[in-house]
């Protein structure tokens, strides 16, 4: 018998079969797959800010690929952290939830001070960079808190509103602020993971090479479209009409790119042990690659400028493959990897 339990280690204990004792504790395992998973959506994530920044804008291929990692890697992430979200008593959801705020309010700050031109309200309650997703995942986690069981035991009807709050979330005049539209618009995504945390989640390998064939067709497909797609960010209202369709169409493609990418993931123990630490890669790589308006240039884009070196998508992989490295290096130094969350230090003296 297994039971999956919750929190950041997303462990699995392993319980001994009825009749039996086991002696000490409870042994744990890790779902390395799961795990590898997560460290390539995490490389997608940096990959993903890299190929957004100005110095790549005349690239194609930078713009395709763009588009081709926009258009499912936030689902996935949303959906396998909704797939190791559970209700809590109390005593331990109010950490749960500081281990997010913590990040949130820290990095914010730091965004604030030493990247963002001028403070202002709006930037106040702009999330900076990437910090959106913890914020919304504080709402995710909050709503699944405290919905009631009776209503969250309606497995289909629940998917089925969020999904149709996620599509008329569009015409409400919510943007970054707070991360409001984010939250509303990726919120089927969450509860779809939680709902699936008992079920299967991965393709038989014999779909290996048709998951990649797929997602290498979709690849080829958006070179018919060489601009970035903005729409793909689901981080502000509909233009027009139309921006229904799109919602719903890029929606069912993150779906069925999911599934196809999970497929396909290479899966090792340094891989898994990287995914692992997913936060940290996450809000590390923000500090070296911020966003386009930063007043910081990103380290290797100005060393790379400084050597007249021309911003191409090949130029763009070395700059990705680096900052991956650097940040894994930088994770082996155990005060790094807390940095995420100060309090811990106090925690390991008490």
């Amino acid at each position: 018998m297994q039971e999956k339990n919750s929190g950041p280690n997303e462990e699995i204990k392993i319980c001994p079969p009825q009749g039996m004792k086991m002696v000490g504790q409870p042994l744990k395992v890790r779902d390395d797959r799961i795990d590898s998973v997560k460290y390539w959506l995490v490389v997608l994530v940096i990959a993903g800010h890299v190929l957004m920044r100005k110095e790549f804008a005349e690239s194609t291929a930078c713009a395709v690929v763009w588009n081709w990692i926009y258009m499912f890697h936030m689902p996935l992430f949303i959906f396998i952290s909704g797939y190791f979200s559970r209700k809590k008593d109390m005593k331990n959801f109010l950490p749960s939830i500081w281990k997010l705020l913590e990040p949130l309010i820290l990095f914010h700050i730091i965004g604030l001070l030493f990247y963002v031109e001028s403070v202002s309200l709006k930037t106040l309650l702009i999330p900076w960079h990437m910090l959106w997703y913890l914020l919304s995942l504080i709402y995710w986690r909050l709503m699944l808190q405290f919905i009631p069981d009776k209503i969250l035991k309606h497995k289909k009807i629940v998917i089925i509103s969020t999904f149709c709050i996620s599509i008329l979330a569009g015409f409400l005049p919510f943007n970054r602020i707070l991360s409001l539209q984010r939250t509303l618009s990726y919120m089927p995504f969450f509860f779809l993971g939680y709902y699936m945390k008992d079920k299967n989640i991965y393709l038989p390998d014999k779909y290996k090479l048709l998951s990649m064939i797929f997602l290498m067709v979709i690849l080829a497909i958006l070179f018919f479209f060489p601009h970035r797609m903005s729409y793909l960010l689901h981080a502000h209202p509909y233009h027009n009409i139309n921006g229904v369709a799109i919602r719903v169409i890029a929606f069912s493609l993150a779906v069925l790119m999911s599934i196809a990418f999970m497929n396909i993931c290479y899966n090792t123990p340094w891989i898994a042990q990287q995914g692992r630490m997913s936060l940290q890669y996450y809000i590390y790589h923000a500090l070296l690659i911020p966003s386009s308006s930063s007043l910081i240039t990103p380290p290797f884009i100005a060393i790379f400028a400084a050597m007249s070196i021309q911003m191409t998508f090949i130029t763009a992989l070395v700059i990705i493959t680096a900052t991956t490295l650097l940040i894994a290096i930088a994770l082996k130094i155990p005060y790094v990897k807390m940095m995420t969350n100060p309090s811990l230090f106090f925690e390991k003296k008490l």
